[in-house]
């Protein structure tokens, strides 16, 4: 068990994280949900960091968010 444990804290940070998004509108998650299918994504997850990520890209190049280095 100890070898377990200590595999763990020698691991590799994680390049991605979990996002919670709270008191969300059922109306709205079935509108997201529908135009992640109608964009042909798999579901909603991965609708939303995309959409997102293009959002944050866009305020990078305007200059009001930093450039990631």
């Amino acid at each position: 068990m100890a070898k377990v444990l200590k595999d763990r804290d020698n691991a590799p940070e994680p390049e991605t994280t979990v996002l919670y998004i709270r008191d969300a509108p059922v109306s709205l998650a079935r509108k997201l949900r529908a135009a992640a299918a109608l964009a042909g994504y798999r579901g909603i997850p991965d609708y939303v960091i995309d959409i997102l990520t293009q959002h944050t890209e866009e305020l990078e190049r305007k200059g009001a968010l930093p450039k990631p280095k």
